[in-house]
């Protein structure tokens, strides 16, 4: 497989909007062509070779195109925009909207993605090595229909409002979360393998949070059930056991969390009602 690799030429201040950056527009293409391809740089237009070495070759078939995008792209907006297949790496930071509206193929940030990162995502998956920002795998403002499919995996901390309005799909956190996870969920899984900083779930008709460290409080319109010894993430079981609540019924909604029980010694106030 060859690779096409992008490398940043200069340190970039204002905005770039790098929807064009995707296997389903770049592969079969030639450098001088891919270079000659206008972008907006702040409020001008640019040629993309202006902004990046170019080299190597982009394979003809989009699903065996690799592209190799070498720099810091925290400025950059929209990289793998629609994509449908091939690999993307970014061997630096992401930027904002990576992998929005993504519908297959695969995305590796090797650093930390911004805000939007895989919003209205339906399908591949996207790896990020670092931390994320706000709105992982959300709908766009004005819509109500976020992450419908594919998976985002983040081996560091997310923002908040992770999952907002998810469908379907899988988040996996390996840190921590910020504030509202799953907030209007509909369905999909979203596992937080440390600490919430809180409200998760809330306004949620579907789906399933899992948290397996801390979480300040479940909110009162959710209704605890049970307890149980695992659950499954995906093809993984996880090990608890969880307190499992189900909600919101603000929405008269159908979701799960499960709270891990070691984490949170302030939910024991639940077993008395496994007590009757």
């Amino acid at each position: 497989m060859s690779v096409l690799e992008l490398t940043l030429r200069r340190t970039v201040m204002a905005p770039l909007h790098l929807e064009i950056i995707s296997p389903d527009n770049l592969s079969g293409k030639r450098w001088r062509e891919i270079g000659d391809y206008m972008v907006w740089e702040g409020n001008r237009r640019v040629k993309l070779g202006s902004l990046f070495k170019i080299e190597g070759e982009a394979e003809a078939n989009l699903q065996d195109t690799l592209i190799e995008i070498v720099g810091d792209m925290s400025r950059a907006r929209r990289i793998g925009y629609r994509m449908s297949g091939g690999v993307i790496k970014i061997r630096g930071h992401g930027g904002l909207h990576v992998g929005e509206s993504m519908r297959g193929g695969r995305i590796i940030v090797d650093g930390d993605a911004g805000p939007w990162l895989g919003a209205n995502m339906a399908g591949g998956t996207i790896e990020v090595s670092g931390s994320a920002g706000d709105y992982v795998g959300a709908a766009s403002l004005g819509t109500d229909k976020g992450m419908t499919g594919g998976s985002i995996i983040i081996k560091e901390d997310s923002g908040s409002q992770t999952g907002a309005w998810m469908h379907s799909g899988l988040i996996r956190i390996s840190g921590s979360s910020g504030m509202f996870p799953g907030v209007h969920m509909r369905g999909g899984t979203i596992h937080i393998a440390r600490d919430c900083s809180g409200r998760a779930g809330a306004n949620m008709r579907g789906g399933k949070i899992v948290v397996s460290g801390k979480l300040p409080t479940v909110l009162p319109s959710f209704t605890f059930e049970d307890i149980r010894g695992q659950t499954r993430v995906d093809k993984d079981n996880v090990e608890g056991p969880f307190y499992i609540f189900s909600g919101d019924n603000n929405e008269d909604g159908d979701g799960r969390l499960f709270i891990k029980k070691a984490s949170n010694p302030q939910l024991k106030w639940c077993e008395k009602f496994l007590e009757v």
